[in-house]
Parts: C-alpha cells; structure tokens; sequence
C-alpha cells in the first residue's frame, strides 16, 4: 500500500497567465516545479491533455482510501529532520502479559515511522495544544485526548476524509448536528478549532460515561458506539485488549496509533492506564483505599447482566440488533422512543419491566436500545432525561 501511495500524486495546481504557465506537482517525496514561458506557443490539445491530468489527480486524492493515521502519513511529505528516538513506553508483564511485546514493537515502529512528522506537527501546533488543553480540561477529559486530533486530521482544520468527515476532529455531518455544531451551506462549524474542539471534549465525555475505559472511547470515536456494544455483548471481555480481535482492523490500528502518538506527545504519561486490563490477566495487587462502598466489581456486573438476560428470551435476530446499556435516575420508555425515534412496541417487548424497575432503582437497571440509536442516545442523554421527568410528571 506504501508504495501505492508514493506513485499517487496528491495535488496538482494550475496557474495560467497571459505572460507564462507555472505547473507546481506536490507527490509523495518531491516537489517539482516546471516553468514554461510563452504560452500562446503551447497548442490547444496540450493544454486540455494538463487540464484532464489535474483532474484526475484530483479525484485520485478525493477517492483514495486511507488508514486511521491518514492525514499523519500525508501531513509534511518532504520533513528532511533527522529520524526521532523511540518514546520510552513502560508496559508492565504481569499485567499486560502476552500483550507486552505487541505493544512495545507497535510504539517503537511507529514512533521510528512518523516520529519525524510527529514532532513537526507537535512544533507547529503548539498554540492549538494549549487551546485543546484547556478545553479537556474543562470537562474533566485527560489532556492526552489531543493525540486523537493529531491522528484524526494532522491538526488540520481543513482535512476531509474520503467518507466526508471534515475539521480536526472528523466528524461527520450527522454527529457533528447532534453536538450543536452548525453545518450547512454558509457555514461549517467542523472546521471551527474552538468550537469543534469543545464538541469533541462533550462527545468524548458521553462515550465515556457509556464505557468508562478510555481505550474503547477511543475505539467508539473512530468506528461509532455500536461495533463497541457488539464486540462488549459478544462476551470476550470488557477492556479494549479483550475485545480488540471483535473490533473493525481499522479501529485496532486506532487505538494503537493513539497510544503510540500519546507516548510520543505526552512523554510521561501512561496512556495505558487509561483502559482497563485484557480479562484473565495477573494484575498487581489492587489498592482499596480509592473504591467507594457502593462500586460493583465487574465480576458482579457480569453475574448480574446474565441473571437478568434470562428473565426474557429474545430471538437470535433481537440480540444481534440489541445493546445493553445501565442507566439510573430519570428515565421513560415514552420518552426515549420520543427522543430516539424509536417504535415504543419494541422497546416495551425489549424491556417489560423497565419503568416500574428504574422508579426506586438503588443499582443501574438494564436498558435495550436497538444498536444504530447508541450514539444518538449517547449524545441525547440530558434531553432524554429532561423529557423522561416531564413524562413522569
């Protein structure tokens, strides 16, 4: 694929003028410039033949498919710097177990890869950074997340993917609405470094509050909340590590592109610390001082989880389309198929006992939501809460 991409010129610009024609080919390692004088020379068919090729290349960059760390790879072709040290990365065998190795090998190949690029772009955006920083900081949203900007657009207001995701955080046009960001022919928010980094900073605390492990936070960003439901619901585990052969390849390398940039950006940071450990593995011994008395482990979360599935049977159909949440407070049947746009038959079939469950409810009470409506019932929490008490009412 590397090589495909170094064959692919990626802009092409044509400047005609009644004195010369100056044709600026920017490829994958090299800038050329040719300068032709006395245009009225050039014959007519010459002329559309430069005017066919500009377009085709055009569209070959529009349409070609890229990885996670596209605008990475693509950002600052001709860095001439001198190659980057690897980022020290501590990993911990006792915990991570057969995933040390991997995950050691992945940081120092990528670093030696884009090390260079990397520490351009963390030289050139500094002002953005401290921007980004602030506002993470704000909600209360560790500051490593500006790593995901860094992979998603290379820091680059104006990157569009080829699926349509624009602005420094690629995101899409229907997500991008949800959050309050405008999008429409006058204006496009997404391009907004202030504006699109404070919805990033909201999305990246709902994810959270769904998942409560970063790593799949990350993982929800690139491929949506739903693959992640489906790969949790499948059984193999509850942390990234668990669940990540369940997971799109592209996700995968996202997260792991996102550890590696967060070891190269936030040299002390332990960026593994922000997911929870692969299932079977030997932790260390765990420092109790921190719980609360009313935490549940994940052991009994999972007891609970499949004492309470085999209450109602479902067919196999209904399960593939299903995602388990837990929720507490204020919610409604009525007002989350308000809100979701949801048929109210199916959520009722899915959760009989919901409303009279969650009225007095101590512990989270399980709520089945088709999958495609995670997200927006992510994003839409506080307003289905809102209506949920007026229905109450």
């Amino acid at each position: 694929m590397k090589n495909i991409f170094s064959c692919i010129i990626l802009t092409t610009i044509v400047f005609i003028s009644t004195s010369n024609l100056q044709l600026l080919a920017t490829s994958k390692d090299s800038v050329t410039i040719i300068k032709i004088t006395d245009t009225a020379s050039l014959p007519l068919k010459f002329r559309q033949e430069l005017a066919a090729k500009y377009e085709w290349r055009r569209l070959q960059a529009l349409n070609n498919p890229m990885d996670s760390s596209r605008f990475v790879k693509r950002k600052l072709n001709n860095i001439t710097e001198p190659p980057v040290a690897n980022a020290n990365i501590t990993v911990n065998k006792s915990v991570y177990g057969t995933y040390t190795d991997y995950i050691i090998d992945y940081v120092k190949n990528y670093n030696t890869n884009y090390g260079a690029r990397l520490s351009h772009i963390q030289n050139s955006s500094r002002g953005y950074f401290r921007l980004i920083d602030n506002i993470m900081k704000r909600f209360s949203v560790p500051k490593e997340m500006k790593s995901l900007a860094v992979i998603e657009s290379a820091m680059n207001c104006n990157a569009v993917s080829s699926v349509g995701a624009v602005g420094p955080w690629q995101f899409m046009e229907g997500t991008a609405r949800m959050l309050g960001l405008r999008v429409d022919q006058v204006m496009d928010e997404r391009r907004d470094m202030y504006k699109s980094t404070n919805a990033a900073a909201r999305y990246l605390k709902l994810l959270y509050g769904m998942f409560h492990d970063w790593l799949l936070v990350i993982a929800s960003y690139n491929c949506g909340p739903a693959p992640v439901m489906r790969a949790i619901n499948t059984g193999s585990g509850r942390s990234f590590w668990d669940i990540k052969p369940k997971l799109p390849k592209e996700t995968q390398n996202h997260v792991m592109a996102f550890i590696a940039t967060t070891t190269f950006m936030d040299r002390f940071s332990n960026v593994l610390s922000m997911g929870e450990i692969p299932k079977g593995a030997k932790a260390p011994k765990a420092d109790f001082s921190s719980l609360r008395n009313n935490s549940l482990s994940n052991a009994d979360a999972d007891v609970d989880e499949k004492e309470d599935d085999k209450k109602t049977i479902f067919t196999a159909a209904e399960l593939d389309q299903m995602a388990i949440l837990k929720v507490k407070g204020s919610y409604n049947l009525n007002a989350i198929s308000k809100i979701l746009d949801e048929d109210i038959v199916r959520l009722r079939r899915w959760n009989p006992n919901f409303d009279a469950e969650i009225v007095n409810a101590t512990t989270p009470v399980h709520l089945r939501i088709p999958l495609t409506k995670v997200e927006k019932f992510i994003i839409t929490k506080e307003q289905i809460i809102a209506e949920s008490k007026r229905a109450i009412k």
